[in-house]
């Protein structure tokens, strides 16, 4: 199956997106516009679903990473949320969760995104 990356919510308060697929080479080329488009340069806090992201690779890694830092540069948050154990496996064996923070829940995102709103 290609690399898809589903917009779910694009609105003024935040982006929602989908990772389904495989992110390695062929799949982070068939995203890399498109996500970056629907991250950095829309510089609303972004909540990445990863429930149907088969595997990562350290190039997939890398533009979460870039995406995520240039967000945050801007002030708002990049959160993912709900990996399979192998992704986070493979995304923590590299520090992905030092700079981009991972979730296992909606609920535990939204919190991280909207913190005023999780009292």
């Amino acid at each position: 199956m290609a690399m898809q990356l589903n917009v779910i919510r694009a609105d003024d308060e935040m982006t929602e997106l989908a990772l389904i697929g495989k992110l390695d080479i062929a799949g982070v080329h068939a995203i890399d516009m498109k996500f970056h488009v629907n991250t950095a340069t829309r510089r609303k806090p972004t909540l990445v679903d990863l429930t149907q992201l088969e595997m990562i690779t350290s190039l997939g890694i890398g533009l979460i990473i870039s995406c995520g830092r240039s967000l945050m540069r801007h002030g708002p948050t990049m959160v993912l949320f709900n990996p399979t154990p192998a992704v986070e496996e493979a995304m923590k064996a590299i520090g992905l969760g030092d700079a981009v923070p991972i979730a296992h829940t909606r609920e535990e995102a939204m919190a991280i995104l909207f913190p005023d709103r999780a009292r």
